[in-house]
């Protein structure tokens, strides 16, 4: 199978890396040009849970022949991305070709059918981790069975299809764990409901969810955070694979400690994926009149808290006094 990944960082490169190994033709796109130029001198260095693999594939920031011409597109781009790369995805598929995406958030299966046509988008949800670790440096971190939720994959509509099981025969052959996910769309709420729970708490506390349910003040936040988010679900309608999913948030943040990639995303002074979570989770409370005061807060927190990074690692030398001085005399 001809493969594009288009957002090849720890997730997309883990996939593109052992789609790779497993005998399939595959292509990296993706913005870091220091990353794709170590790919391209000396092969993707990927390791973690399917073992260490030095792995020789092509890279590129721009579409090329290597990119192009892909039956399938495989999405992975940070969620503020998407309709650019729905975009850029029309002139990488094969005219047969169809793009996938495992993104976090909602909203990315229909940005994508709005570029590319309902036709030509699978939806997808990978319950896997990975980080990463230096330019073309990689590590699964963590396979897709979880307790709150499993890596599927299924049509928008719901029916099963042919490109659905060739989609899990080459996950499946690369050695990640997949099944086919009748209400994929239901699935792919189920992650935002883990992840809108979880991810800005830990993003802006610096804490692991098994700390976040350990210090009182911030369990009972996550718990009204969580009211909220499964208020909103239910106004929705969403049949959720999981209905006990509240709960299996709660207990696996227990016994788990792993650094979600919102969190590793602030500490590297990047932007994060807040709008395609909580702040998604936002609107569409607005819309249904229902009120969201905790994740409000959160969201606000959770941007300060990633300007205050970014000038931190990219405005090291920021002079407040000069500032001071250019609003004291109306210059700003």
């Amino acid at each position: 199978m001809r493969i594009t990944v288009v957002g090849a960082g720890a997730m997309g490169a883990s996939y593109g890396g052992h789609l790779t190994r497993a005998g399939h033709q595959v292509a990296l796109l993706d913005t870091w040009q220091e990353h794709v130029d170590a790919i391209n001198r000396t092969g993707l260095r990927l390791d973690g849970v399917l073992g260490e693999h030095r792995i020789r594939l092509p890279a590129s920031t721009v579409p090329d022949d290597a990119t192009k011409g892909a039956e399938v597109a495989i999405v992975f781009v940070d969620a503020n991305n998407t309709a650019r790369a729905g975009e850029i995805l029309l002139d990488l598929l094969a005219p047969d070709g169809f793009a996938i995406t495992f993104q976090n958030g909602i909203g990315n299966v229909e940005k994508l059918q709005a570029a590319l046509g309902p036709e030509r988008v699978l939806g997808g949800s990978s319950m896997c981790s990975a980080a990463t670790r230096g330019p073309g440096h990689v590590t699964l971190t963590h396979m897709g069975t979880t307790s709150v939720g499993d890596t599927g994959v299924g049509e928008a509509h719901g029916a099963d299809s042919p490109r659905v099981q060739a989609m899990l025969e080459a996950l499946r052959g690369a050695g990640f764990e997949v099944e086919h996910e009748p209400n994929v769309m239901g699935l792919i709420w189920q992650k935002f409901i883990v992840n809108c729970a979880t991810n800005a708490i830990a993003a802006t506390t610096g804490l692991r969810g098994g700390e976040i349910v350990r210090l009182p003040e911030l369990n009972a936040f996550q718990d009204r955070v969580l009211d909220e988010i499964m208020a909103v679900t239910r106004a929705k309608g969403i049949r959720l694979p999981n209905p006990e999913i509240a709960a299996k948030v709660k207990a696996n943040c227990h016994k788990k400690f792993n650094k979600p990639s919102m969190l590793q995303h602030v500490e590297a002074g990047r932007r994060t994926e807040i709008e395609a979570l909580n702040g998604a989770l936002i609107r569409e409370a607005q819309a249904l009149g229902i009120p969201t005061p905790n994740n409000e807060a959160l969201v606000a927190l959770l941007k300060g808290r990633e300007l205050s990074q970014q000038r931190r690692i990219h405005q090291p030398d920021l002079d407040y006094d000069a500032w001071e001085a250019r609003i004291a005399a109306g210059e700003e």
